[in-house]
């Protein structure tokens, strides 16, 4: 697996040289298909995966059909690495959205590294952290703010963590996400590409202009990306991911 791969996920690229030679060698690589599942709610968590590109939602099911995105991860976080080191059944299901590549590790080789390094478990305590900061977030967001705000705070979301103004899923994907009907996101993204902010084309949307969804976007991107800010301002210890490509070189 190249060495350079290991620098695009945040978890990794910010452990320390110590802490990174407990996971190095028990890494390896995962095509992150799009609509392929990780975890299903309820069953054991035998891997972990840290995604270098792409984008996975995490979602609770409902029986009468596919359930809502309580939360994304990208090369921002870890999925599935809270049940593992609990040794707990997945909480949710783990869906790829966007297509990309990611690092595995076992469920077992992880819980094995957190039991001896204090500061591997303070580090993924941060990034679970932040994974429940952000499905609270989204919680508030689904129950108090219009369809048209949440369609774009996750089209902002989504590209933050993909790069690029197109954002490769279809408004049949939106519509799942968000837990509304088709013809709702259509009228809606119709509106916002009348507004020149977006362009809706087969299996993506590209994003014209991001100041505009930004003003039709709710409180909760704003919330969301200063919480992510002030976590990174915190971790004065944090590595940059340049630094720590350089030195697994050597």
């Amino acid at each position: 697996m190249s060495t350079q791969l290991f620098g695009k996920n945040a978890f990794l690229a910010g452990l320390s040289g110590d802490d990174f030679s407990l996971l190095r060698n028990h890494l390896s690589q995962k095509e992150l298909r799009a609509g392929i599942t990780l975890h299903r709610y309820g069953e054991t968590v035998d891997d972990v995966f840290f995604p270098h590109s792409g984008v996975v939602t995490m979602t609770l099911p409902l029986q009468e059909g596919r359930g809502v995105g309580v939360a994304f991860v990208g090369f921002d976080g870890i999925v599935g690495g809270f049940a593992a080191a609990a040794m707990m059944p997945a909480s949710c299901d783990s869906e790829v959205l966007i297509a990309g590549q990611a690092a595995r590790l076992s469920a077992s080789d992880f819980r094995d590294a957190l039991g001896r390094s204090a500061t591997l478990r303070q580090w993924t305590a941060q990034f679970d952290n932040a994974l429940i900061a952000q499905a609270q977030r989204l919680a508030l967001c689904n129950a108090a703010h219009s369809v048209e705000a949440r369609i774009c705070r996750c089209l902002l979301e989504v590209q933050d963590r993909v790069g690029g103004d197109r954002v490769s899923f279809t408004q049949d994907a939106l519509a799942r996400l968000l837990g509304v009907r088709r013809t709702t996101i259509t009228l809606v993204a119709g509106r916002l590409e009348m507004a020149g902010a977006l362009n809706c084309r087969r299996g993506f949307m590209q994003i014209v202009d991001r100041a505009v969804i930004e003003r039709h976007c709710c409180e909760c991107y704003a919330h969301a990306r200063d919480y992510a800010a002030r976590r990174h301002a915190d971790q004065s210890e944090v590595v940059s991911p340049r630094t720590v490509v350089a030195l697994r070189s050597n």
